[in-house]
């Protein structure tokens, strides 16, 4: 068999999560994140209880203080001495997250129920990249409480530096990082000659200081007319964009541009004030892809192709595995392109609306990493996720980036680029390397 091909099909085992039914309430934490005396004006929305993604990673701490760290990386818990007075079983468990405009997952901490002598610090460490539509000075930690309310947390923190964002509690409960400012959508798809709303979110008024007392969110959420500078609205690319306070409206060329996609942003305030750093320039960035729904790509920067495509989420020999397959053009041409990935990026609830915010795979030799292959409308010349500097082959630089997962119907969100795909013959062998680039909004047919 070609070992090209050999190494495009290859499988690797990949840990299935759990998923079962939370069946205890989350305990709210109190000091240090004091409630408000007053009641909010609005209640809070109540919120389902997020399902587990995985199996919890636990310590035993004791009166001398300790730490644990989640599987991922994602989540650190701090247990100064002499928090308790006796040995704890401690323990952190990825679910689903339902709280608005979440970072990734969500945690479940335990033990719940215990009061803890001095605050424990819970440190959260995010991901730059995945921050679309966002800007890290607005995340903040959040707790689902007793009523099932998200609530922000009081005193939360956030280290540039060290992209990371804590806080101190002296209970447990389900925890999450939210996004209060956001621009909708982060990453938009928009026809050729179509228009497309956008809008600024935002989860509370104190989006750029330090809050003194823990918020239930609302709904509808508070209007960001004052927190927003109207008057900084801009177009990065072809187009028009009309704003409108808070909101704007973007009409797409009638051709797809050159530039694709082309990005519209927007400044918070300023100046603002966080723990006496003064910031001025907090943008938030829309990333809009002009295209039909399928697969769009190009080859070395020249004319961009769009092919119809699906995407499915099958299961082989107990494997489970993504794999997205694209080809007649809208002329009627037969171009195949076909991604897979061993990893399909399902981190959140199936009964949640799914969105995994910027999970990006690069791409390598492992059996494991997402594999490209394209053939061209003739079928004689294919191009890889990788090329050959024999009698070596080399991963492309570059990466398969996905903005949504859906469920079965849904769509799949998402971007590819290769530096240097390697281009290939049956006959005539290896032929050198070419750039490609592309996006894709398909549904999710299984």
């Amino acid at each position: 068999m070609n070992p090209l091909r050999t190494l495009y099909f290859g499988f690797a085992l990949l840990v299935s999560l759990s998923s079962c039914k939370h069946e205890v309430d989350p305990v709210s934490p109190e000091q240090p994140n004091v409630p408000s005396e007053q009641p909010q004006k609005r209640p809070g929305k109540v919120y389902p209880v997020g399902s587990p993604q995985g199996a919890a990673v636990t310590a035993t701490i004791g009166p001398a203080g300790g730490q644990l760290t989640s599987a991922d990386d994602r989540l650190t818990i701090i247990v100064p001495a002499g928090a308790v007075d006796a040995a704890q079983t401690f323990s952190i468990q990825p679910i689903g997250s339902t709280g608005p405009q979440s970072l990734g997952n969500a945690f479940r901490l335990s033990p719940h129920g215990t009061t803890f002598k001095k605050p424990v610090t819970i440190r959260f460490r995010y991901n730059p990249a995945m921050l679309t539509g966002s800007v890290a000075e607005a995340l903040a930690p959040a707790y689902q409480n007793d009523k099932g309310v998200w609530t922000l947390a009081a005193k939360g923190k956030v280290d540039k530096a060290a992209q990371a964002v804590t806080v101190e509690t002296t209970h447990f409960s389900d925890w999450a990082l939210l996004e209060r400012a956001k621009l909708l959508p982060e990453i938009g798809f928009v026809k050729p000659g179509e228009d497309i709303g956008l809008e600024v979110i935002v989860l509370n008024d104190e989006i750029l200081v330090p809050m003194v007392k823990d918020t239930e969110i609302p709904e509808p959420y508070v209007s960001p007319a004052d927190l927003i500078d109207a008057s900084t609205w801009k177009l990065a690319g072809s187009g028009n964009l009309t704003p409108d306070n808070w909101k704007a409206r973007y009409v797409a060329p009638n051709a797809l541009p050159a530039v694709n996609p082309v990005a519209v942003s927007v400044k918070l305030k300023a100046p603002t004030s966080i723990d006496g750093q003064t910031f001025g320039e907090l943008q938030l960035v829309s990333n809009l892809y002009i295209g039909s729904e399928g697969l769009t790509f190009r080859i070395n920067g020249g004319k961009w192709i769009t092919t119809l495509a699906t995407g499915r989420l099958l299961t082989q020999q107990g494997i489970r595995y993504l794999d997205m397959a694209a080809g007649v053009t809208q002329e009627g041409n037969n171009w195949g392109v076909n991604i897979q990935t061993y990893q399909p990026p399902v981190e959140t609830d199936e009964n949640l609306a799914l969105t995994y915010t910027s999970m990006t795979m690069p791409w390598s030799l492992e059996p494991t990493s997402p594999l490209f292959h394209l053939t061209d409308e003739k079928g004689k010349v294919y191009y890889k996720h990788f090329y050959a500097v024999p009698p070596v082959f080399i991963p492309s630089p570059g990466a398969l980036t996905f903005y949504r997962f859906g469920k079965k119907g849904d769509y799949i969100i998402g971007k590819f680029e290769m530096e240097k795909a390697g281009v290939y013959n049956d006959t005539r062998g290896y032929l050198g390397t070419a750039r490609i680039e592309g996006f894709f909004r398909m549904k999710r047919a299984l």
